[in-house]
């Protein structure tokens, strides 16, 4: 009875193998944009790497990811902060380039509630807040800090107002 075992959860292996190789691959496509026999076989071996280790976390860790429908209501707001936020990179780095103002950038954290490692809610929720503030042009989160309950992003122009009203906290 064993081996029927172990030849099941080799089985389930290979397969979430594959499926992790044919993500990657597609997403090596998308992002070279082209069907080149020498980039094709470089995103052959690239997708396997991505796969093995993609398939080494998932078998070693359980994969907790549970949203809550009403996280994505304020979803709306990131094709019109997407599309606010290119302009004003567009307008900060055209006057960085004539010289007009010269452009840093900000660090930046809000209040956002850790939650926990072991909840698929929590972990679903980081996971949303990350993806949604980090679509747009002028933010990108850098972390969630649990011990004080915040997100740190950076900002080209500093705007903590748009990243509050995409999570939902303002």
């Amino acid at each position: 009875m064993p081996k029927r075992r172990n030849l099941t959860a080799l089985r389930g292996h290979a397969l979430a193998w594959l499926g992790w190789w044919v993500l990657s691959m597609l997403l090596w496509l998308l992002f070279t944009s082209t069907v080149n026999a020498s980039e094709a076989i470089a995103g052959f071996g690239s997708s396997a790497v991505a796969a093995t280790a993609a398939e080494i976390v998932r078998a070693n860790r359980r994969f907790l990811f549970a949203p809550r429908l009403r996280w994505i209501a304020p979803a709306w707001r990131i094709p019109i902060q997407i599309a606010r936020d290119t302009w004003i990179v567009f307008r900060v780095l055209a006057n960085h380039v004539t010289g007009r103002k010269r452009v840093r950038g900000t660090w930046q954290a809000v209040p956002f509630e850790h939650g926990g490692e072991r909840s698929g809610r929590s972990s679903a929720r980081r996971a949303l807040a990350t993806i949604g503030v980090t679509m747009s042009p002028n933010s990108y989160v850098v972390g969630i800090d649990p011990e004080r309950d915040e997100l740190m992003f950076h900002q080209l122009e500093p705007a903590p107002e748009d990243v509050q009203r995409l999570l939902g906290t303002r």
